[in-house]
């Protein structure tokens, strides 16, 4: 294959990731005529065939990044020669590409993003991944986490707020949320490779103006690690709260995506069945070493008689203090429309769920990393 050739495959590649090609030129240029248009056009990745430049590879690499903006080098060749590879990497690219392109230019994409992310840092803030565990069926934690993503976004008043149903046994979110659910988180990793802005809403679909639901479909499975970092990676650079609804009990499912989360609210309630099965939840966390420091504990459906019992109760009983107490309050929530979602902030249960996202949002990243050293 020649080199034209080559560089159509990879043309070719990148239009699958819907990456923007901004421009082509030869190589065997003049090295400051191609910094020039490097220096004019910004882009984030530029590939090149090292074997075809006019100077060594050190010099030229050299030349085109001595600019401001320095765009990443990836060496291309048709074939996987281990002395063009190793002169490549030794002159300062950082990948190497040679036929067959697919899937050697996808995955080299995803290690280039992790790269590209280090230097946006300093720039934003990534967003913070709240992990929400029910202990077990029926403590309402689906609930919580719709209306939670919700007074999230209403008391911080900036960034975005993405709801994400990871729960493929039930899902329900989007039930909560009166949507459908054609569409949503089983594709977003299917397409994890070409995510950007301008096709994200392909999977989304808007709650209110600024919070978005990514759904779920039953019984489709557990995604491959790398498919949940790079879709992870994705959402914490484009929302300010991720909420992820990770469904019941702790399983293989779930427990693939607990290595994204940021905190983990374990929703319980006040009867033995829950009790016990929040033990078992937080003794398998601790057996396989989630720190607790990241952990939660939230009281859904209680009951107000024994309220002050139950909570000194249960911090004693897990040697965890309880985060926030929502009540049982099932009128206020079967009240609510059955066509559009609706917050239900003057109710005793929306006035508490306002007050555990203030609470979230006071503590902040900080506060999290101060009491987890």
């Amino acid at each position: 294959m020649s080199s034209d050739e080559l560089a159509d495959e990879l043309t070719s590649a990148l239009k699958e990731m819907n990456a923007t090609s901004e421009f082509r030129i030869s190589p065997a240029l003049p090295p400051f005529e191609v910094a020039s248009q490097v220096q004019r056009t910004k882009p984030d990745v530029l590939f090149v065939e090292l074997s075809s430049v006019p100077v060594g590879a050190n010099e030229w690499i050299g030349i085109i990044r001595s600019g401001s903006d320095m765009p990443l080098i990836v060496a291309v060749h048709p074939s996987a020669d281990p002395v063009e590879m190793i002169s490549a990497l030794r002159a300062g690219a950082a990948e190497f590409i040679s036929l067959p392109v697919r899937p050697a230019v996808f995955e080299a994409m995803d290690r280039i993003a992790i790269q590209m992310e280090s230097k946006q840092t300093t720039q934003a803030a990534p967003g913070r991944v709240l992990g929400i565990l029910s202990a077990k069926g029926g403590c309402g934690a689906t609930t919580l986490a719709c209306h939670l993503a919700v007074a999230i976004q209403a008391a911080s008043g900036e960034g975005r707020v993405l709801m994400t149903d990871l729960d493929h046994q039930t899902p329900a979110a989007h039930r909560v949320y009166r949507s459908s659910a054609e569409t949503g988180i089983s594709e977003a990793f299917e397409a994890v490779r070409r995510l950007n802005v301008g096709c994200w809403n392909e999977f989304v679909k808007p709650v209110t103006p600024r919070v978005d639901m990514l759904c779920a479909t039953p019984g489709s499975g557990s995604p491959e690690p790398w498919r949940i970092e790079s879709l992870f990676r994705f959402v914490k650079r484009h929302y300010a709260w991720i909420l992820a609804d990770l469904g019941r009990h702790l399983n293989p499912s779930n427990w693939t995506f607990l290595a994204s989360v940021d905190e983990l609210l374990v929703v319980t309630a006040p009867d033995v069945l829950a009790l016990y099965q929040t033990r078992a939840v937080l003794q398998m966390l601790t057996n396989r070493g989630f720190d607790k420091s990241r952990v939660r504990l939230i009281l859904n459906r209680n009951q107000n008689s024994p309220q002050d019992f139950w909570i000194e109760s249960i911090e004693q009983m897990f040697d965890m203090s309880v985060l926030a107490v929502l009540p049982h309050d099932t009128s206020t929530l079967n009240r609510l429309p059955k066509e559009d979602f609706e917050f239900p902030a003057n109710s005793a249960y929306g006035r508490a769920v306002s007050k555990l996202a203030a609470k979230i949002l006071r503590e902040g990243p900080e506060t999290t990393k101060k009491r987890a050293a």
